[in-house]
């Protein structure tokens, strides 16, 4: 009895690292939230130097940057665990 109990909770332990601590979902929410936060403060922070339209350009490039490296992130971790 002690044994196949033991072999339970091992193979709960393995089956729960391997699965997503967050879901897809939540994720995109944070992702969204935080695109747009780095995208504004960038763009604040460059446009009283550079004015309105670099500042919006920077914002822009800063925003879509942290969607590339989401989605890099994605697909890195599935080229690795194939």
């Amino acid at each position: 009895m002690a044994k196949t109990k033991k072999e339970n909770t091992k193979e709960k332990l393995d089956l729960s690292l391997e699965g997503a601590w967050i879901s897809m979902r939540k994720a995109i929410v944070i992702i969204t939230i935080t695109s747009i936060a780095m995208a504004v403060l960038t763009a604040w922070e460059v446009i009283p130097v550079k004015g309105w339209g670099e500042g919006i350009l920077w914002g822009l490039l800063f925003g879509i940057l942290i969607w590339v490296i989401f989605f890099g992130m994605i697909f890195f971790n599935r080229l690795i665990r194939r």
